[in-house]
């Protein structure tokens, strides 16, 4: 019997076997600077508490790189064993695992030949005198055969190990291409590393997180009966979540290592004695990044991933740190702010998290929480709208039913719709109310019949409809105001019974100089929103219509043609969103020479003096007013004063009444602007305000979005950097005989606050044709 004669091509081999470990020079250097830094770890972190003291120095110039360590060291017997043998490693024993090496494969330094022709090594062992020089080169090597020179050599060379490999021609790579590739995986190593003496370790695990101001909301231990951490999360403003990981174990075991997850901050990286292992595929609704720096986790052989069992064990973690992060975020006022959170809700069935979450309230536009509607529902009535149809909504909406609409984005929208409806019992909004009864006028009382006289009369003058039925009725479903269109002419029927009517009867009565414009505030607030489909200014005829006037009272107060100027920059981008910004720089033609504004002392006047019976507006009244914080507002009507006549330029308060949006400081428009563009303001209009450097710009957009107006307003002196901002407000104007007060926000207050010396700054404006 013959046999067949074993036969290895050891260039091939080492080809193969190097492309496996290592993809290319730089994977080679990682390799061995992993090495490098566990020899460090066995000898300064031999007790598994690293010390001072180690080193790492990585040095490439041309086609040679080198790397020293101050580590362990290698005595004969490793060196010949399991640097130059596959398959061995030294690294496997109880010590190696105390110190927490990272390495624990055994490939050896055969798989640098993949990429090296040549390599040495010079070693020193802790505690020998001995200094050993080995070296080898890929032409010569043979599997079974003395190809690698071993000596005994004269050297001061400390402690530790000296690598040096010379890349083959098709290998070379540079000093920045080194530090690019090498950062990430040394980047948290306690252990000095450079690359030609530049640093690229010692980084904090936490110093990814940016400067965000985080808040703490709980620390507590959380298990799913094989996993067990302390979870302690913290939230940005925006509710975005930090979550530390420490005092872990699995199945009871201790394991060594922590982790940092932050909200949406890219990959999970994972680490081991904080050397940078692999990526962790992560899922999750809170899309955690950071770093995972545990004792558990390892590499597959080709090091380009971790293990399965690694990734299932550090995703089990981050369910765990999912469920820490929602109850404690759900429990704070800033639940309503994450979207992770909501997302998380709906699988896990977690609805009970969701009381601090809002929901728009009608009337008033409020915001409510979820958990505040649940403390009401016996004592008020509450519907629930899926849907976006402003006049369903002002159809059923009033002070004896809240109507609470859904969102139409989700998650929120379904966390929203399952509680109101399966955790509140709420209803929907019905498919349409009726006429009970309607009212005589034999059946009314003298006020009630004022009443319906100043009713229709206000929306005739304001509101430019001149044919129009008002009259009393009893309305299903708590319905308080319904509008139906008989033939051409809509019928306004409103509730009797109402609690809006009977405080605005009383006035009558007893205070008949304020019944005029608190009827003018009724019809605003509680039949405008059902009417204004019908209100001419809202229609394209009505745009038109103003736009002509506009014109023409711009021909009559025409500015020369020297007060014209470039256009300038009114904010940027920072302050208001790109298309808008855009929109308004294309529209402007240009800008009117700045007008100088002066204010005195003597011109700053208190709201309650200036307009009479503010404070006194029934608080009923107020049920259709209120703040919201979602930051959109629709179109609305001014607050008219026409028999006021104020001298004024600025109103203040110290008071917050609601009927005024809760601002407590106007500023009135300039002269010149009221005799051209005044007419603007007596539509309904949005009102958005941007602001930033030493400018305030004030856009106001009629509500078919045709036309708006800017204000644009040059401060003499510069608003703070972190006041700078911008939004849409409530519109707040009002409308006096011959003047027009817009608002300032309260952050702004103090740019506007007249002393001893008159403030002085500088106005421009203009009409846009085609809205912002």
């Amino acid at each position: 019997m013959t046999g067949i004669v074993f036969q290895v091509d050891t260039s091939r081999v080492l080809a193969i076997l190097a492309n496996e470990i290592y993809d290319s020079p730089l994977a080679m250097l990682r390799e061995n600077l992993q090495n490098a830094y566990d020899a460090v770890r066995q000898r300064f972190a031999a007790d598994g508490s690293l010390i001072e003291g180690g080193r790492i120095l990585v040095t490439i110039e041309d086609r040679i790189i080198s790397i020293t360590d101050n580590g362990i060291g290698m005595n004969e017997e490793t060196l010949r064993e399991n640097f130059w043998k596959a398959g061995s490693s030294g690294k496997r024993s109880d010590n190696a695992r105390k110190a927490g090496v990272v390495g624990t494969f055994g490939i050896g330094a055969m798989a640098n030949f993949g990429v090296c022709s040549a390599l040495q090594v010079v070693t020193r062992a802790i505690g020998q005198n001995e200094v050993l020089r080995s070296a080898a080169e890929l032409a010569s090597l043979q599997i079974g055969e003395e190809c690698i020179s071993f000596e005994t050599i004269e050297s001061d060379h400390d402690f530790g190990t000296t690598i040096t490999a010379a890349l083959d021609d098709q290998n070379a790579i540079s000093e920045k291409q080194a530090i690019d590739y090498l950062r990430p995986y040394v980047r948290m190593l306690p252990v000095p590393v450079s690359v030609n003496g530049t640093l690229i370790s010692g980084e904090k695990i936490g110093s990814f997180v940016d400067s965000r101001n985080f808040s703490s909301l709980a620390t507590k231990a959380w298990t799913d009966k094989v996993v067990t951490a302390t979870f302690a999360t913290s939230v940005d403003p925006n509710a975005q979540a930090l979550v530390h990981v420490t005092e872990i174990k699995i199945g009871g075991q201790h394991v060594d290592g922590s982790m940092v997850l932050l909200q949406g901050s890219g990959q999970l990286m994972g680490l081991r004695s904080y050397f940078g292992l692999a990526p962790v595929p992560a899922a999750g609704h809170y899309r955690f990044g950071g770093f995972a720096n545990l004792s558990f986790l390892h590499p597959t052989a080709g090091r380009e991933a971790l293990s399965r069992d690694s990734i299932e064990q550090v995703n089990r973690l981050i369910t765990l740190a999912e469920y820490a992060a929602s109850d404690a975020i759900g429990r704070s006022p800033l639940a309503d702010r994450s979207n992770a959170l909501l997302s998380w809700i709906i699988p896990n069935n977690r609805y009970d998290l969701a009381e601090n979450v809002t929901i728009g309230a009608h009337p008033g536009s409020q915001i409510v929480t979820l958990g505040e509607l649940k403390e009401k529902m016996e004592e008020h009535n509450y519907l629930y709208y899926a849907g976006t149809v402003s006049s369903v909504i002002n159809t059923f909406a009033n002070e004896s039913c809240t109507v609470l609409q859904v969102s139409q984005n989700n998650p929120r929208r379904r966390v929203q719709t399952h509680y109101v409806s399966e955790v509140l019992k709420i209803k929907p909004v019905p498919a349409s109310a009726q006429i009970v009864k309607t009212f005589e006028a034999k059946e009314l009382s003298l006020a009630e019949m004022a009443f319906l006289l100043k009713v229709g009369s206000t929306i005739r003058d304001d509101y430019l409809m001149p044919a129009v039925e008002v009259h009393f009725a009893d309305i299903s479903h708590n319905v308080t105001v319904l509008v139906e269109k008989i033939g051409e002419i809509p019928r306004i029927s409103i509730s009797r019974t109402s609690a809006v009517i009977v405080p605005l009867l009383g006035v009558y009565r007893t205070a008949y100089e304020l019944f005029d414009q608190f009827i003018k505030d009724y019809v605003r607030v509680n039949i405008y929103p059902s009417i204004q489909s019908y209100v001419p200014s809202s229609t394209k005829g009505g745009v038109e219509a103003l736009h002509r006037l506009l014109l023409k009272n711009r021909e009559l107060y025409r500015y020369e043609q020297s007060d014209q100027g470039e256009v300038e920059g009114i904010l940027g981008e920072a302050l208001v969103d790109e298309k808008s910004l855009a929109r308004v720089m294309r529209e402007v033609r240009f800008k009117r020479k700045p007008q100088s504004q002066r204010v005195s002392a003597e011109q700053v006047g208190r709201i309650e003096t200036e307009l009479p019976g503010i404070d006194e507006t029934p608080v009923e009244l107020f049920q259709m007013v209120a703040d919201m914080d979602n930051g959109e507002y629709d179109a609305a009507p001014p607050i008219i004063r026409d028999t006021v006549k104020s001298e004024m330029k600025i109103l203040t308060t110290s008071e917050h009444y609601p009927l005024l949006n809760n601002f407590t400081m106007f500023l009135g428009l300039s002269d010149k602007l009221m005799n051209s563009e005044a007419e603007f303001f007596r539509r309904p209009h949005t009102t958005r305000i941007i602001w930033g450097g030493q400018r305030v710009v004030y856009i106001f957009t009629e509500e078919t979005e045709t036309l708006s107006l800017y204000y644009d307003i040059e401060l003499k002196g510069q608003i703070q950097k972190s006041k700078t901002g911008g939004s849409m407000f409530p519109t707040t104007t009002i409308v006096t005989d011959g003047r027009v007060f817009i608002p300032i926000p309260d952050v702004l207050t103090e740019n506007f606050q007249v002393g001893n010396t008159p403030k002085e700054f500088f106005v421009r404006f203009d009409i846009l044709s085609g809205g912002i």
